[in-house]
């Protein structure tokens, strides 16, 4: 078990760590642009093609 701790330590210590090679501030975007649309959804736009100009077929009689 100690094991994995230690692995799962390393892991998050080479993402996010003062030696990693992406910069603590290069995540802060990804995150903010996912929660931001979970968090202000009026305020965020909706993505291309979700549905807004679609109609539904019409049914066949």
């Amino acid at each position: 078990m100690d094991n994995a701790l230690d692995m799962t330590y390393q892991v998050v210590e080479a993402l996010f760590g003062p030696d990693s090679a992406v910069p603590w501030w290069a995540w802060v975007a990804p995150f903010v642009l996912i929660f931001a649309n979970q968090l202000m959804p009026m305020v965020a736009p909706d993505p291309a093609g979700a549905g807004s100009g679609k109609k539904g077929k019409k049914s066949k009689k």
